[in-house]
């Protein structure tokens, strides 16, 4: 025993752990209040942490701003990429309806044109520089297309005539072709009972109001606004019935002798995507003399 007790350090090894271990349970007491060096070191600790995670929390916050502003950026391109996508197929679908009601007119006038053989075409080609004179249509000689035929869009409006025609594509020359050469024989449809036609020239095209231009109608014929005007057939190439216009307004000419008629278009010249090439069919004069001679061979 005495060499235990005269061992001071084995003593004060022991001593510290009690006292050690009475602080750990005094410590771990729920109900006691915080000494004061404890809360100086823990407000003191509190402080440290606080300066260190102000700096990551503000680095963090930097992270995850970045992080929301790409992925922002990501869903902003797929929505506007979405948004491309709906518009072409919004503009599809425009376009699909206006060539399901064109589709549709051309079937709605096979009455009007009962007389006469229809090739349906497609407008291939149109040029800058000529647009209001030629479209180019995907039929030719293959087809039976040959010059001087009429051509009428899907409404049954007149666009023209065939100029030039290949062997698998033609040239049609359009009403708004100013040019001198460019004549259709019209007549004007009199509302008025008992009151003929009144005949006169398609001979221009007023570009600025989108206007044809009729020439040399009787002045004394009296003709209304609304008035419908269409092709006479008095021609070789224009056959009779086909739609030209309504009337816009009537003027008398420079020299007072005749009437103007300006005619709104049935057909938009602007806009011609499918067309009707007309083969009139009309008695052929060989086939009228092979039976005149034959008549005279019968008699002799």
């Amino acid at each position: 025993m005495r060499s235990f007790f005269s061992n001071k350090k084995l003593i004060v090894l022991l001593v510290s752990i009690i006292i050690l271990m009475a602080l750990i349970g005094y410590t771990m007491r729920d109900d006691r209040n915080l000494s004061q060096p404890e809360q100086i070191m823990r407000d003191a600790i509190g402080w440290v942490q606080n300066l260190v995670s102000a700096p990551a929390h503000f680095i963090g916050g930097i992270y995850e701003n970045v992080s929301e502003i790409i992925h922002v950026y990501d869903e902003n391109q797929l929505l506007r990429t979405r948004l491309e996508e709906y518009a072409q197929l919004s503009v599809q679908k425009d376009l699909l309806d206006e060539e399901n009601e064109r589709l549709r007119g051309m079937l709605d006038i096979d009455e009007t044109l009962s007389d006469y053989s229809r090739i349906s075409a497609v407008v291939i080609n149109r040029s800058p520089d000529a647009w209001e004179q030629y479209i180019g249509i995907n039929r030719g000689q293959r087809d039976e297309v040959t010059g001087d035929m009429a051509v009428i869009d899907s409404q049954g409006g007149l666009v023209g005539k065939v100029t030039d025609a290949s062997k698998f594509t033609s040239f049609v020359q359009l009403l708004s072709d100013n040019d001198p050469t460019n004549l259709v024989s019209a007549q004007v449809l009199i509302e008025e009972e008992d009151e003929d036609p009144a005949m006169g020239f398609i001979e221009g095209y007023d570009v600025a109001e989108d206007l044809l231009i009729m020439r040399k109608v009787d002045i004394d014929v009296p003709i209304s606004e609304g008035e419908t005007v269409t092709t006479s057939g008095l021609g070789d190439v224009y056959p009779s019935g086909l739609l030209i216009g309504e009337v816009e307004r009537v003027e008398v000419d420079e020299f007072g002798l005749s009437q103007n008629i300006y005619i709104h278009p049935t057909a938009d010249f602007s806009k011609l995507d499918y067309v009707f090439v007309v083969q009139r069919h009309l008695p052929s004069m060989d086939s009228g003399e092979e039976g005149l001679g034959d008549e005279e061979g019968e008699e002799e």
